[in-house]
């Protein structure tokens, strides 16, 4: 590595559940690093009423403190702590186990990843230009938002993904067409309609609903032990894809890219049901098939299911249409680092250790998926794959002294032992 620029043996890019998991990791095994990002951001922007789909259990910050879980967090302040539970109360728990376990996390953003001299090189949102002999990409889903492309030419004044932060309350007697059938999509109409907008919903194929999970206290044993909990609901099969999450890696790409498309599909939280049925028009077996603007408006031209087409004018679209890993869309990325990536479609394809073909370089999240399978969608696969990274990264670090280098702002290194007692 040059003289007279900062270096450090791990960076992590992305603050969200994963990256703060990692970094709680690396702090044990004794792992120089720094993290980049602001802590849990696409958590916090999510719109005001919004609720987690998963279960309290399954959505944890997973660190070597295994008592400081959401759970945890929300009995010590009376919040629900099973389901719903607010994505605000996610948030301010992730953000609360950053502060009490990655104090030096560097809230900025990295402009530039490219490689340089056998390591890489990242230019931050600061100025400063930083050399790592690692990097972990844990970005969750801020850069994948799908939006069609029947929608894309529509200004984004009239338009938004449900990821997007806005206040349902400005939509108050306006005229809104949500798009999407799952959860996200479902629940921004209802939440449209209680703020007083005039609501329709256009889904593909039908609207499913889950099913309440009562928790296993209030379960027979027969019943538990006939369909087991787990991290991502009720049966023995999703009692395996926790328990052995492993085996989806060594089946050909084709058969888990199928997972991927079939397994936990889009549906409706049965909490949800009660404010969206019969509260407003819900049109299933439809597709949007064309969209322009015409007077400040849009004009949706929408195919449903008998073949017909009709004009649906509206003030304002919310796609609800779900995420799409594609590396192209991070932008940061340098492009010829993107062009060397091995793919399994548009997704990076990863080791048993999550290291894409390009040696050094780490994907964990969503975008690791493609290469593990769908409860890598999840907050919930982080409690694999955090510390299977941490070992990696540790069996290969040149410096097991110090937890994290040197942070500009305040000079100061911070030991394991520090950090552990805080």
């Amino acid at each position: 590595m040059s003289a007279g620029r900062a270096t450090t043996d791990v960076a992590i890019v992305g603050a969200g559940p994963y990256g703060l998991s990692l970094a709680t990791q690396l702090v044990d095994h004794h792992v120089e690093h720094r993290i980049f990002g602001h802590p849990m951001q696409t958590w916090r922007r999510m719109p005001a009423g919004m609720y987690l789909k998963s279960l309290g259990f399954a959505t944890n910050i997973y660190t070597p403190r295994h008592y400081l879980t959401l759970p945890e967090f929300c009995r010590e302040r009376g919040l629900e702590d099973y389901e719903p539970i607010q994505f605000s109360t996610f948030a301010d728990y992730g953000v609360w186990m950053q502060q009490k376990l990655v104090p030096h996390l560097e809230e900025t953003g990295v402009e530039l990843l490219a490689r340089e001299q056998g390591s890489f090189a990242l230019t931050l949102e600061t100025g400063e230009r930083l050399l790592a002999k690692r990097v972990v990409v844990a970005v969750g889903l801020t850069y994948f938002a799908r939006l069609p492309e029947v929608l894309s030419g529509i200004p984004r004044e009239l338009v938004a993904h449900t990821s997007r932060p806005f206040e349902f309350s400005r939509f108050n007697g306006a005229d809104v067409t949500v798009v999407g059938g799952g959860s996200s999509a479902l629940e921004a109409a209802a939440l449209l309609h209680e703020n007083g907008a005039h609501v329709r919903l256009l889904a593909r194929s039908n609207i499913s609903w889950g099913q309440r999970g009562p928790r296993d206290g209030e379960r027979s044993l027969l019943d538990r032990l006939r369909l087991p909990n787990s991290v991502v609901g009720h049966g023995r099969g999703n009692l395996a894809l926790q328990h052995l999450p492993m085996w989806m890696h060594y089946l050909s790409a084709e058969r888990r890219l199928r997972a991927l498309r079939t397994s936990y599909g889009p549906s409706g939280a049965w909490w949800l049901r009660a404010r969206v049925a019969d509260r407003f028009p819900l049109d299933e077996h439809t597709s949007v098939v064309a969209a322009t603007v015409e007077g400040g408006r849009v004009s949706l031209g929408v195919k449903d299911a008998d073949g017909g087409e009709r004009t649906v004018r509206t003030d304002f679209v919310v796609a609800g249409t779900g995420y799409e890993v594609d590396l192209d869309r991070l932008a940061f990325m340098d492009a010829g680092l993107r062009r060397d990536l091995d793919r399994i479609e548009r997704s990076p394809r990863l080791s048993r250790h999550f290291e894409s073909s390009v040696p050094g370089l780490y994907f964990i999240g969503p975008a690791s998926a493609a290469s593990f399978g769908p409860l890598f969608r999840f907050v919930a696969g982080g409690a694999y794959t955090v510390p299977v990274v941490a070992r990696h990264l540790a069996r290969r670090s040149h410096r097991p002294r110090f937890a994290v280098r040197q942070r500009p702002a305040t000079g100061a290194r911070v030991f394991p032992e520090d950090v552990a007692r805080r």
